[in-house]
């Protein structure tokens, strides 16, 4: 399903088909479908892992700033020289790196063995990494979870599995009722695109168990009849 079907879908099911007499332009919808892309890539962690290069930073402050698009880093590695390899760094929050070393900020260089996540966007090296490693270009990877290209043009399509397209116009009207304060029709609109995402989650971890997956009730909107052959 693409943007421009979305939005056609979405004032359907809120009720104002005419966007020249509407409460809500097709920006705000447009703005409303890439949240919920967002959000459905963290549920269903259906995009790919991706791999980021990074600069090894220098100094006795060895940080980096994570990409932009980044949502989770599951592994970091760093290339190690002379030994010319690849070696993988334990990522880990700030609480664990002082419970590992209170003194952390005065350590020795060295080669790091720890990636220490400071915040959203900023990583430190632990221990700070010696003249052989430091400000080598790409000689940091690392791999996770990253944002879709957003949605803009008309005939943009999400890079997800196709059923979960259908999710987009309800949470959109979830959106719209919200700001139209009919909290009895938002609520429902969430209730059935929280009962899809949990029935969308299930087919991605049965998948390779051969377990067939049926929605029934789809007609009448009613996420308590969600059921599994």
């Amino acid at each position: 399903m693409d943007l421009s079907t979305m939005q056609t879908e979405a004032r359907l099911i809120f009720g104002e088909p005419d966007t020249s007499n509407t409460h809500v332009d097709n920006t705000q919808l447009t703005a409303w479908a890439n949240e919920f892309y967002r959000l459905a890539c963290v549920k269903l962690r259906s995009n790919p892992t991706t791999a980021t290069s990074y600069t090894t930073p220098t100094g006795a402050s060895p940080e980096v700033t994570l990409n932009s698009a980044c949502i989770t880093v599951d592994i970091a590695k760093i290339y190690v020289r002379p030994d010319n390899r690849w070696q993988a760094l334990k990522v880990i929050d700030l609480d664990e790196m002082l419970s590992i070393d209170e003194d952390w900020e005065n350590a020795d260089v060295g080669v790091p063995t720890h990636l220490v996540l400071m915040d959203a966007f900023t990583a430190r090296l632990y221990p700070p990494p010696n003249t052989s490693i430091e400000s080598q270009a790409t000689s940091l990877k690392t791999y996770g979870l990253s944002s879709p290209t957003a949605l803009s043009a008309s005939g943009d399509t999400p890079n997800l599995p196709i059923h979960v397209h259908d999710l987009f116009p309800h949470y959109m009207a979830y959106k719209a009722f919200t700001r139209l304060s009919d909290k009895d029709a938002a609520a429902n609109q969430l209730i059935w695109v929280r009962e899809w995402l949990k029935e969308s989650k299930n087919i991605a971890v049965n998948r390779s168990r051969g377990r067939g997956w049926r929605i029934s009730g789809v007609d009448g909107a009613n996420p308590s009849t969600l059921s599994l052959d």
